[in-house]
């Protein structure tokens, strides 16, 4: 780490929304890195960010924070259709991007992505925080442990239905299963054959669908299953509702998130807190997402190679939009058409 030089990473963090603060306050807890300064279009959602982690560095237009000398490297953390400009944008001023998923939510904008970073001397990092899971990076060492084949895979995500509204604005595939999806190209050695998906409106108000099923054939003939329904019941206090199964010759393998790990009952609530993706210990925040900003800290300094790219995440894209595809048209899509 830089650090060790006596130099720190100058970071900014574009979107102060949700996960924007968590962006910001992971990188606030660790070494060799400064927070620079943080951008957001809404000065009150700005303003609240800013006096809550006590930052100085505020900007409501981000090419006021990019053309900074001393900024490195970028978080960008906005809405999706945002992504390709202002990653372009932070390109043009020569500053490393990580950008949060899903990357694109069309298949030309992922490649234009691609093109940019292959064109650009900028570092674009996808922000698939589950590559850093150690859940998951046990079960990608386990799965290549194993010599027989993998014959499927099944993925599962749901959220609670109070988050449905919040986050509708984005097909559910995009918003949730590009996680999963992206864990099955990492996982996997194939390109998809074929698809075919069903989804179901959960909200007659809200044209996006709250429930998918897919299925995606590999050329290797591997099945794969996906599933996510934006309508679990509040009162189970969880976060969300996830599971990964393999099939393989040798046996069988599970990861079930969150595991049976610690459960709250407080006047009638039940809660099951985070331990994994951004839990905070003493103060400082551990987890998934940390561990991805020091892997995106290492890959500016040159002293790592990368464990996600750009080409693998609009391999994700394609699949997305492929099941988008197949749910709407009622039919299979073949990998060909698309």
């Amino acid at each position: 780490m830089l650090y060790k030089e006596g130099k720190s990473m100058n970071i900014g963090v574009i979107g102060a929304g949700v996960f924007g603060l968590e962006h910001i306050q992971t990188l606030q807890s660790m070494r060799g890195v400064n927070l620079f300064g943080i951008c957001d279009l809404n000065e009150e959602q700005l303003s609240h960010a800013a006096n809550r982690f006590h930052i100085k560095n505020t900007y409501t237009d981000a090419a006021e924070l990019l053309k900074e000398k001393e900024l490195d490297g970028v978080i960008i953390a906005t809405d999706e259709k945002s992504h390709e400009p202002l990653a372009r944008l932070a390109a043009s001023y020569g500053k490393h991007v990580l950008l949060e998923k899903p990357v694109a939510t069309s298949i030309e904008t992922a490649e234009n992505l691609v093109k940019l970073e292959k064109e650009s001397e900028s570092i674009i990092m996808p922000g698939h925080m589950l590559r850093f899971d150690p859940g998951y990076a046990r079960v990608k060492e386990a799965l290549n442990e194993q010599k027989g084949n993998l014959k499927s895979l099944k993925v599962k995500r749901n959220v609670p239905v109070e988050r449905f509204n919040l986050h509708s604005r984005t097909h559910p595939v995009f918003m949730a299963l590009s996680h999963d999806i992206d864990q099955i190209i990492w996982n996997t050695s194939s390109l998809p054959k074929r698809m075919y998906a069903m989804q179901r409106q959960i909200d007659s108000n809200n044209e996006t669908p709250g429930i998918l099923l897919g299925l995606i054939e590999f050329e290797d003939g591997l099945l794969c299953s996906l599933e996510t329904q934006w309508c679990l019941p509040n009162e189970y206090g969880q976060y969300l509702d996830v599971e990964f199964e393999a099939m393989m010759d040798e046996g069988h393998l599970k990861f079930r998130y969150p595991g049976d790990n610690i459960h709250i009952m407080r006047n009638g609530q039940l809660s099951q807190p985070d331990i994994q993706l951004t839990p905070a210990v003493h103060g400082v925040v551990s987890g998934a997402l940390r561990n991805e900003l020091e892997h995106f800290l290492r890959l500016m300094e040159g002293s790592a190679a990368p464990v996600i790219t750009m080409e693998e995440a609009a391999v994700g894209v394609k699949i997305s939009e492929g099941l988008i595809r197949s749910a709407s048209e009622k039919r299979e899509i073949q990998w060909k058409e698309l």
